[in-house]
Parts: C-alpha cells; sequence; structure tokens
C-alpha cells in the first residue's frame, strides 16, 4: 500500500511508526504545515527500515499523496488538559476544510480516516468540504473508546480482550453509549457472567463505562496527549483494509437513515474491506441505549450546526 499521513505530532508520528512495524506500507509519505518535523520525522523511521520491511518513507506535499490506497488525517490542534473534545472543534473545522480540498484535488479515490478530535464532527466537515464518496471517508470514532471498554471488563474478569465483545456507540466523547445488551463473554451474556461470578457490585459495569469516558481525560492530565493506543488502533484499521478482513469495527461514518438519525458522522458498526466502508449495521438497542444514543447524535448536530452559524456571521 501507499499510506499517506497528514499530521505528525504525537498521534501521528505514533502512527508512522506503528504502520511501518506492522509492514503494511510500500511508500509512506509523511505531510506536515512544519516541513522539518516531517523531514526529521521521515529519517528517523526510514533508519529504522533494516529492522522491518523494506519501506519508502519521506516527506511531502499535497500532491505527494497521487495514488495513495490510504490517507490518516492527524493534523490539528491538540487537546490541552481539562478540555473536551467538542470544545476542540472551532480550532479545527477551519484546518479540517483546508485539508479536504487539497486531498480531493491529489487523491480523490484513495480512504480517508480522519483522527483529529472531535472526530465525529470534523468527518463530516471533511466529507461534505470534500466531496469525496461517504464510504471512503470515515472516522476513527470510538474504536478506542470499544477497546477501552473491553480492557476494563477483560482485566477484571480475569478473561482475554479478545474473548469480550461490548461495543462503545455514538460520540468519540462525552456522550458515547456502551451497549450492554448485547455485550457477552465467550457466547455468555455479560449480565449473566455477572450473576455467576459474585465477585463485585452491581455499579460495576456504570464504572467500566465512566472510566472508558474518562480515559483520555486521565492520560492527558498525566502525559499531555494520547497517542500510543490511537495509533494502534488506526493501525488495526488500516490492516482491516489491507487484508480485505470485512471486520465490524465501530467507525465514525455519515449515517442517512439510521435509528431516526440521518445527516450527521457518528460511531456504529460498520463492516470494512479494501474499498472501504460495505454495509453498516443497525443494531437492536434497548430503549435506554436508544434514547442515549440519539441524544449522542443529536450533541453532534448541535456543534455542526454552531460551527456553520459562525461561519455564516463572518
Amino acid at each position: 500500500m501507499k499510506i499517506g499521513i497528514v499530521g505528525l505530532g504525537r498521534v501521528g508520528s505514533s502512527t508512522a511508526f506503528a504502520l511501518l512495524m506492522k509492514g503494511l506500507a510500500r511508500e509512506m509519505v509523511l505531510i506536515d504545515v512544519d516541513r522539518k518535523r516531517a523531514e526529521g520525522d521521515a529519517l528517523d523511521l526510514i533508519h529504522g527500515t533494516p529492522f522491518t520491511r523494506r519501506t519508502n518513507i519521506y516527506a511531502g506535499d499535497y500532491k505527494d499523496l497521487k495514488g495513495a490506497d490510504v490517507i490518516v488525517v492527524a493534523a490539528g490542534v491538540p487537546q490541552k488538559p481539562g478540555e473536551t473534545r467538542l470544545q476542540l472543534l472551532g480550532r479545527n473545522a477551519r484546518v479540517m476544510k483546508e485539508i479536504a480540498v487539497n486531498v480531493s484535488k491529489y487523491a480523490p479515490d484513495s480512504i480517508v480516516i480522519v483522527v483529529t478530535n472531535p472526530v465525529d464532527v470534523l468527518t463530516y466537515f471533511f466529507l461534505k468540504e470534500s466531496g469525496m464518496d461517504p464510504r471512503k471517508v470515515f472516522g476513527s470514532g470510538t474504536v478506542l473508546d470499544t477497546a477501552r471498554l473491553r480492557t476494563l471488563i477483560a482485566q477484571h474478569c480475569g478473561f482475554s480482550p479478545r474473548s469480550v465483545h461490548v461495543y462503545v456507540i455514538g460520540e468519540h466523547g462525552d456522550s458515547e453509549v456502551p451497549i450492554w445488551s448485547g455485550a457477552m463473554i465467550g457466547g455468555i451474556p455479560l449480565r449473566n457472567m455477572c450473576q455467576i461470578c459474585n465477585r463485585c457490585d452491581s455499579h460495576i459495569l456504570e464504572e467500566f463505562a465512566e472510566k472508558t469516558k474518562r480515559a483520555a481525560y486521565e492520560i492527558i492530565e498525566r502525559k499531555g496527549a494520547t497517542h500510543y493506543a490511537i495509533a494502534l488502533a488506526v493501525t488495526d484499521i488500516v490492516e482491516t483494509i489491507f487484508f480485505d478482513e470485512k471486520r465490524v469495527l465501530t467507525l465514525s461514518v455519515y449515517l442517512e437513515d439510521y435509528l431516526g438519525i440521518q445527516d450527521v458522522c457518528i460511531s456504529v458498526p460498520a463492516v470494512l474491506g479494501r474499498h472501504g466502508v460495505e454495509r453498516i449495521l443497525e443494531l437492536e438497542l434497548n430503549d435506554e441505549e436508544l434514547k442515549a444514543f440519539r441524544e449522542s447524535a443529536k450533541i453532534l448536530k448541535n456543534a455542526i450546526e454552531e460551527i456553520l452559524a459562525e461561519e455564516n456571521k463572518e
């Protein structure tokens, strides 16, 4: 594959490293507003290629994205301690629109993975500004949130995270929704497992949900940014595309009519393959989950409308 990475902050550079370690790219072009930074990352990474599969890595411009199979967009202003993802919106929307124009000009057929936060809203702006195929433009969404929740459950119950099956949908942020009604461990419904276990109280699932929601805040408070886990999540997404695995991932995709929700990018289970999003799976939610999911979509739509209103004033 030829892979482009736009934005070489901690997330972008960590993603480039993770992709190199996986050996998924024959060619990797790095783009950043700070050209020297991109050149430095390219040199640092290419010096490691004797220990990995042969990969041509170089700093470039948007025109160098021509022919890219996948483009990862990680450019933007980083999240500050205590700042919500949606508060980043005003500072990053303009950046995303500029990137969208350039990507659509030079690589209109590429698959684009938006990672910059707030990812749902910025995926929406990228899609609208670029005019590209919605099946090929999506956000990393709640892939990481889902992994975080599965890890917490696995650590508590003593299972591998790969044996825990539960999704987090909705906003990648404060209004995200864990789908407990469909959660399972090794084919056993999670709530049945809890009754068998007798090791925890009735509030443990709520605690897991809150820890998942607060995970990024805690990491940012301690080290300033999250980047390792999201880099691995993005690499997993790229690998799914590379091998045409048709896996179900909670990507932030554009919805036209999903449980009464439309014209918004938000995370739901989607089947991903070599040519992008192939299907969007409609979950059977209980009343509480459906209400929370619709509220999450409303929050995102309000954020989109707010930034559009500000643009119209200018």
